[in-house]
């Protein structure tokens, strides 16, 4: 399949890319954002929320597969986080003064460079602090807004992240990135391989979230009845897309692990959830749900190809 290049919501890993750069990372040998998603197993797995009627064509715990992307390059960064504002703008300022500094996650609705913030609020995102003035700090956001500029007021309303539902602390920060023994391509894909097969085994996380194959035969189930307004906005903005984005990304780094069998599933997967997306805009949903349907027999083969390994 064409690799995709363009428009997407991989906020982290474009900081994460951006950070590396910025820390003195090879740019003829660093990886690319989609590779460097993929080694967070963040395209992997689902995860449906019963409360929220929310759905989402990932599994949870964010954090971990964030934190160990930079362990299985073979680099290593400062993890800061907590504390007062008057601590966590002293740790960023002086951090700021040698490289970049990735921040987050951060609530979307204070950024207020941003001319959507207001209706993003309590969407998590991640940026790359440059430098912090004397009132302000200048960042690069990749959601499209390069060396841009936030008030401290309205970062540290952002950083406190009171309203993401996975952050453990507020102002969390990571800095000081620096090579311990820097991994080939294929050292990395071997190393992620175990955590995305556990990914996709799990079916059952937190109270309230369903997981695994389940999570997408209860999503189906839900689009063939009345399909809530929230759910309908959040799937054809936000979720199909990065899925269909996530599978095309993951088929092409597993291929390059030379595992074909579970990368020509994911390609599957990628083409039926672009017809989700065309289908849920014209509102045929019940066509959605027997695409969904169609994914879920499909992620069932890919559970059982990673049991194989």
């Amino acid at each position: 399949m064409l690799p995709y290049v363009g428009n997407g919501e991989y906020c982290f890993s474009n900081s994460l890319h951006m950070s590396l750069l910025g820390s003195g990372a090879p740019p003829e040998s660093l990886p690319s954002p989609s590779f460097l998603e993929c080694l967070t197993t963040i395209p992997f797995g689902n995860t449906y929320l019963k409360d929220a009627e929310l759905f989402f064509f990932c599994g949870p715990n964010p954090d971990f597969g964030r934190t160990r992307v930079i362990e299985i390059m073979g680099w290593t960064c400062q993890v800061e986080y907590g504390g007062t504002e008057e601590v966590a703008l002293g740790r960023l300022r002086a951090a700021a003064q040698h490289a970049p500094v990735l921040i987050g996650p951060l609530n979307m609705g204070y950024l207020t460079y941003n001319p959507t913030a207001p209706s993003l609020d309590g969407v998590d995102h991640f940026i790359v602090v440059l430098s912090a003035e004397e009132d302000h700090v200048v960042v690069h956001d990749p959601k499209g807004f390069p060396c841009t500029i936030l008030p401290f007021e309205d970062l540290l309303k952002a950083w406190r992240a009171e309203r993401i539902a996975y952050r453990t602390e507020s102002y969390t920060q990571r800095s000081a990135f620096r090579p311990v023994q820097p991994a080939s391509r294929q050292e990395m894909i071997e190393r992620v391989v175990p955590d995305i097969g556990a990914k996709l085994r799990q079916e059952r996380w937190e109270p309230g979230m369903v997981g695994g194959v389940a999570a997408l035969r209860m999503l189906a189930h839900t689009l063939r009845a009345q399909v809530p307004t929230h759910l309908a906005n959040h799937l054809l903005y936000y979720a199909l897309p990065l899925a269909v984005r996530h599978k095309v990304d993951a088929q092409a780094f597993l291929r390059e692990g030379h595992l074909s069998e579970a990368a020509d599933l994911l390609e599957q997967q990628a083409r039926l959830l672009g017809q989700a997306q065309y289908a849920g805009v014209q509102h045929t949903w019940s066509s959605v749900a027997t695409l969904i349907e169609q994914v879920a027999t499909i992620e069932e083969r890919l559970i059982s190809v990673s049991r194989s390994r």
